[in-house]
């Protein structure tokens, strides 16, 4: 069973690590054969999310690796926000360093890679946590699985608040260099609201 799922992990790994590589504004592949059949699942938890449309565009193809599991699913959009979020800290790397900006500029990229840094760690972490609770499931409401949401939606909480408080830290400088900032960190920002609100739905399934 385990080794199963550790198959069907690396399986998703491997499809969002070449789906997610363009995340921002690249064609999503669209669903077929098996996968099409599981589609009802995802958008049914889609819905529920900040961004249904995009939710929907980024776990389509994973719907048959997913099933019906909600920690799966979770987990796929964790991941997926976590390769998003590891894109706009190499983006924003590049700009604090090209030496194009103002010095407040600067110090604020500075700020912003820092803050991107701390949101890609808490994004690993609960990649790592919903594993776990992926290979414990399906659907167990256990004290300890009921902490490892709990914790998942505190670290995906956390890195949202990263994400804004990077683009609030831009919020004076010049259009150009607001709209720079926005292009590499909104996208991400996005697929961490849908991967909290999956989060924060699993949780009352959860609770002992």
């Amino acid at each position: 069973m385990a080794r199963s799922l550790d198959c069907t992990l690396l399986l998703l790994s491997v499809v969002l690590l070449s789906c997610c590589c363009g995340l921002s504004g690249a064609a999503r592949p669209a669903p077929s054969g098996a996968a099409a059949g599981n589609t009802s699942f995802v958008r049914a938890w889609c819905a529920g999310t900040e961004y249904p449309a995009l939710c929907e565009a980024t776990l389509f193809p994973y719907a048959a690796a997913v099933g019906t599991s909600p920690a799966r699913l979770a987990w796929a959009a964790l991941n997926a926000t976590l390769a998003g979020a590891q894109g706009a800290t190499k983006a924003m790397k590049a700009m604090a360093a090209g030496g194009h900006l103002a010095p407040v500029a600067a110090e604020a990229a500075g700020d912003c890679v820092s803050m991107l840094g701390d949101a890609v760690d808490m994004l690993r972490q609960s990649v790592e946590a919903m594993a776990e609770q992926a290979e414990e499931e399906e659907g167990q409401a256990t004290q300890q699985a009921k902490f490892r949401v709990d914790s998942v939606r505190t670290w995906a909480s956390a890195a949202l608040t990263d994400d804004s408080m990077c683009m609030e830290g831009f919020k004076g400088e010049a259009a150009g260099v607001r709209e720079a900032v926005r292009g590499h960190v909104v996208g991400p920002a996005h697929l961490t609201a849908n991967a909290l609100g999956i989060v924060n739905a699993m949780a009352a399934q959860t609770t002992p």
